[in-house]
């Protein structure tokens, strides 16, 4: 069966908000590894975020933190370590390669990439893109527009994601071909959806605050309160409890008078 990517597929008129699991499904296990990954698929997520760094060896490994300080209160950097040194100390670690073997074909992905200096970030994308696949598009993660720049010019085909602080520059994203961009939850008004929509960009919203306790989490009245902004696509560590707001509200508009 041909897998198609939510990433590069048309929306359908009143289709409802994509939900997928931010580093997996982490509300139910450990974050960014093959547990939170299967457990997100289990339970029908649209697409799974996972980052992505590269250690002192150059392998591309599936991890959030800059640093081990809060994971396993070591302050060296991810950059710092070679490979196996950081397997020992983080033993779910996976590789770029490995996670994209268990999920490829499976569900969409969306690899945030924390690599932002250009030279790193293109002797990453070379080590990455044979691993890819070739069943349906993984869309890049970006956090500045050089790093998209980067990102299209060695793999053109891949959807490229703002994960931009400064969000006036999503319009040149979209003027590059840019295809998504991300707002925060407490941004994620139907004005700035709608804003963002008009020029191009489909709108993924990322749940909860920038924090390390914050990020991807959010109650069920706040998660209906954001999908009635009509996003393209919701992020959040909760994927079943996500799934089942969205799929009650689909319900109550369908049944609804008119609906």
């Amino acid at each position: 069966m041909t897998y198609a990517s939510i990433w590069t597929r048309p929306r359908r008129a009143g289709e409802p908000a994509f939900i997928g699991g931010h580093r997996g499904a982490s509300a139910e296990a450990g974050e960014n590894s093959r547990d939170a990954f299967e457990q997100a698929i289990a339970a029908g997520a649209d697409f799974i975020e996972f980052d992505w760094r590269l250690t002192r060896d150059g392998i591309p490994v599936v991890f959030h933190d800059d640093t081990l300080i809060r994971l396993h209160g070591d302050a060296r950097a991810i950059r710092e370590i070679d490979h196996d040194d950081l397997h020992r100390i983080h033993p779910g670690l996976l590789t770029v390669p490995e996670a994209s073997e268990i999920v490829g074909g499976r569900i969409s992905i969306l690899l945030d990439t924390k690599i932002t200096e250009p030279e790193a970030l293109r002797a990453g994308l070379e080590l990455i893109a044979p691993h890819l696949g070739d069943d349906a598009p993984v869309a890049f993660g970006t956090r500045s527009l050089a790093a998209s720049e980067v990102v299209r010019q060695h793999l053109p085909d891949s959807p490229i994601l703002g994960l931009f602080r400064d969000y006036g520059d999503y319009p040149d994203l979209s003027a590059m071909g840019g295809a998504w961009a991300r707002l925060w939850e407490k941004d994620a008004s139907a004005a700035a959806v709608e804003r963002l929509q008009s020029i191009g960009l489909k709108v993924i919203v990322m749940a909860g605050t920038p924090t390390h306790d914050g990020v991807g989490v959010i109650s069920n009245e706040a998660m209906a309160d954001v999908l009635a902004a009509q996003p393209d696509a919701v992020m959040l560590n909760d994927v079943r409890a996500g799934l089942a707001v969205r799929d009650m509200r689909q319900s109550r508009q369908l049944n609804s008078p008119g609906g």
